[in-house]
C-alpha cells in the first residue's frame, strides 16, 4: 500500500506581502494624527497669539505711562507731593488684586469673545480719563480702577490657554505671550517722548495726551477685539466642525477642565491650597 506525499501545510494561507502589521498600522495612524495635530495647533496659533499678545502689551503699556507722564510734569501740575506719587502706584495694585479672581469666574460664566475684549475697552476709557484728572484723590481713583479694569486678562488667557492647549504645548504659547510686556518696554518711552512733544496743544500739557493718546489706541484695538478673539473652542467660528471635535477630544484626553462646570467648591480648593497662597507671597516679592 502506497504512502501518500503529504503537502507542506501553510500556516497562513491568507497572509500577502506588503501588508502592514497592526503595529506598523498603528504608528501610520498615530503619525497621520500628529500630522493633524501640528495643522490644527497652527490655525490655533493664528488666531489666539497675535490678539491676545497685543492686549497684554497694551496693558502694560498703559500701566507703566504714568511714569513717563510723571517726567512731563504730571505730579507738579495735579499737586501730587512727596509719598503719595508712590500710593498712586500701589492703588493700581489694590484694584489689580481684589479683582484678579472674580474677573476669572466671570470670564467662566461668559465666554472670552466678549469678556477680554470688554476688559481692554474699559482700561482703555480710563486710561483716557486719567489726562483728564485735576487732582490727587483723581489720580488715586483711575489708577484704582486701572488696575481693576485689566486685573482680568492674564488670568483670562492663561485659562483660554488651558483650554485650547495640552499642558506639554502650553508653555512657549505662554513665554510668547508674555513677550507683549518686554516689547510694551522697549518702545513705550519712545511713544510716551514723541506724545509730550504735544504740550500746549488743545490747551492740554504734554503728560494728558500720554494718557489720552495711549488710551484711544487701546480702545481701538479693544472694538476690534471683539471680532478677533475666539470663543471657547466648541463655539471658535474659525475652526470647522471636526476641528472642533478634534480640539475638544484632545482637551478631553489631556485634562477633564474642558467638562467642569463652575462650582464655589472648586474657588474654596484653590483658596485653601497653601501651595497656591505660597506661590503668591512669591509672585508678591517680586513687586
Amino acid at each position: 500500500m502506497s504512502t501518500a506525499t503529504m503537502a507542506p501545510i501553510n500556516s497562513a494561507p491568507n497572509l500577502q506581502k506588503g501588508t502592514p502589521s497592526p503595529s506598523m498600522a498603528e504608528e501610520r495612524l498615530s503619525n497621520n494624527d500628529d500630522i493633524e495635530d501640528r495643522a490644527l495647533m497652527r490655525k490655533v496659533d493664528w488666531h489666539l497669539l497675535p490678539i491676545l499678545t497685543l492686549l497684554y502689551l497694551l496693558s502694560f503699556l498703559d500701566r507703566a505711562n504714568i511714569g513717563n507722564a510723571k517726567l512731563d510734569g504730571l505730579t507738579m501740575d495735579i499737586g501730587v507731593q512727596g509719598a503719595n506719587y508712590n500710593t498712586a502706584l500701589a492703588l493700581y495694585f489694590v484694584g489689580y488684586v481684589l479683582w484678579e479672581v472674580p474677573a476669572n469666574i466671570v470670564l467662566k460664566r461668559f465666554n472670552p469673545k466678549i469678556w477680554l475684549p470688554t476688559l481692554a475697552l474699559a482700561w482703555g476709557i480710563v486710561s483716557v480719563c486719567q489726562g483728564f484728572v485735576k487732582n490727587q484723590a483723581g489720580l488715586f481713583a483711575v489708577r484704582f480702577f486701572l488696575g481693576t479694569a485689566e486685573a482680568g486678562l492674564f488670568p483670562g488667557v492663561i485659562y483660554v490657554f488651558s483650554v485650547y492647549y495640552k499642558r506639554r504645548e502650553r508653555h512657549w504659547r505662554v513665554a510668547v505671550f508674555l513677550g507683549g510686556a518686554a516689547v510694551s518696554g522697549a518702545f513705550g518711552g519712545i511713544l510716551a517722548w514723541a506724545i509730550g512733544k504735544m504740550d500746549g496743544v488743545g490747551g492740554r500739557p504734554g503728560w494728558a495726551w500720554i494718557f489720552i493718546l495711549e488710551g484711544l489706541l487701546i480702545v481701538v484695538i479693544a472694538i476690534a477685539a471683539y471680532w478677533l478673539v475666539p470663543n471657547w473652542p466648541d463655539q471658535a467660528s474659525f475652526l470647522t466642525q471636526d476641528e472642533r471635535v478634534r480640539l475638544i477630544a484632545r482637551s478631553k484626553n489631556d485634562s477633564a477642565g474642558t467638562s467642569e462646570r463652575f462650582d464655589w467648591k472648586y474657588v474654596i480648593q484653590a483658596l485653601s491650597d497653601h501651595l497656591v497662597w505660597a506661590y503668591a507671597f512669591l509672585f508678591h516679592g517680586f513687586a
